[in-house]
């Protein structure tokens, strides 16, 4: 009797392979997974060959997309290239989240033996369902942004803001996985300027309804919910809120106007639109429906000679 194996489906992705993100997996490179993800319906793999280097936005995004994955099929594969990236995923936490769930080629067990050492410029990838939580993970933002010379007053307004996002996330998620959160400081700049010096990542996903959606249970905001790129950038306006809506009281606004100032960006992402917001431009693009909302704040500090 024969044998009939089951087709594995592979899902690729798009990853710069020029320019200064060149082999960096950011929430932008899994956009053809995501696109492919609702078709399938038996084993997949997802093929992170091309894959360098992997930031917080592309950790906390390709934990989304796995979760979105595993609830199709039982058979979820990633395959790697190397060492170096697989290391990295050990450190942030990845294997020990979905480790039981994912099959990874090559096999990465060795991995968990290693002794860490921990630089202190990191959260690791952390799963979260409930606002009690949350403290524990803003505290280590703060932490985080205490050790690159942040100003009191702009870890407060970054850290209360992202706060508030976490408790959103955690109370209006309507998915089993809850949110993800992970934040990393860099000593070079990974986007906007390529000038020396350094920059922290901040980014969270949830599986949420939405902005878009949240927006529109409020009758006065009808009009600006059209599209999922216009409910964002009403969301992103000083002043707008509804009961759980994510840019309540101006927030957002404020780690947009922190992130500028410094050369950074704020980009939202839900449903199937995208807003980045940099110094002197805001940019909207159609994007594959991402299952929530996302967001992932650039925060870079240059050398102490060019800083204002």
């Amino acid at each position: 009797m024969r044998t009939i194996e089951a087709v594995i489906s592979v899902l690729n992705l798009n990853v710069q392979h020029r320019g200064a993100m060149s082999g960096v997996l950011t929430l932008g490179s899994l956009d053809p997974a995501f696109e492919g993800a609702p078709a399938v319906d038996g084993p997949v793999q997802l093929d992170l060959r091309a894959v360098d280097f992997v930031e917080p936005a592309g950790l906390c995004g390709l934990a989304a997309l796995l979760e979105l994955l595993t609830q199709r099929t039982e058979h979820v594969s990633l395959a790697l290239s190397g060492r170096n990236v697989a290391a990295y995923l050990e450190r942030m936490d990845f294997f020990r989240l979905f480790g039981g769930r994912v099959e990874v080629h090559p096999d990465v067990s060795s991995l968990e033996e290693r002794e860490r050492h921990n630089p202190g410029t990191l959260q690791e990838l952390i799963n979260f369902h409930t606002e009690e939580e949350i403290p524990r993970i803003i505290n280590r933002i703060s932490e985080i942004l205490k050790g690159k010379e942040y100003l009191l007053r702009e870890r407060v307004a970054i850290c209360s803001t992202l706060s508030e996002i976490c408790a959103n996330a955690a109370e209006h998620g309507t998915s089993s996985f809850g949110a993800f959160a992970a934040v990393q400081a860099y000593n070079h700049i990974v986007s906007g300027s390529r000038r020396a010096g350094e920059e922290v990542i901040i980014s969270i996903a949830d599986g949420g309804p939405g902005i878009r959606e949240t927006l529109a249970r409020n009758p006065q905001y009808k009009d600006h919910t059209e599209t999922d790129n216009e409910a964002i950038r009403h969301a992103l306006e000083m002043g707008v809120s509804s009961t759980g809506e994510l840019g309540r009281g101006g927030g957002l606004t404020l780690v947009a106007q922190i992130s500028a100032r410094s050369g950074g960006s704020l980009s939202i992402r839900s449903g199937a639109g995208r807003v980045t917001v940099y110094r002197d431009r805001k940019n909207s693009r159609n994007v594959p429906p991402f299952p929530g909302t996302f967001v992932r704040v650039s925060l870079p500090r240059h050398a102490a000679e060019d800083r204002p």
